[in-house]
């Protein structure tokens, strides 16, 4: 078998500031669906489409608690 290996230059990829990693905002939306728990999707609110799709979570919405109640 031939071929050719390519490797991605990560030269010319930005740097993210290890500060900017940490503080963030979050959405979420929760489906509804008949039969089945609901459920809620957490993502970064400021990520692109492309940013979303490795970087959120989805739990059955009753496993979800308000911070207010967290005391």
């Amino acid at each position: 078998m031939t071929g050719h290996f390519h490797t991605v230059d990560t030269r010319s990829e930005s740097k993210r500031n290890a500060a900017d990693e940490r503080s963030f905002e979050l959405a979420s939306v929760v489906v509804e669906y008949d039969g089945q728990p609901d459920r809620c999707t957490i993502y970064p609110e400021e990520a692109t489409r492309f940013e979303r799709m490795a970087s959120w979570i989805t739990a059955d919405a009753d496993v979800f608690v308000s911070l207010d109640d967290m005391d």
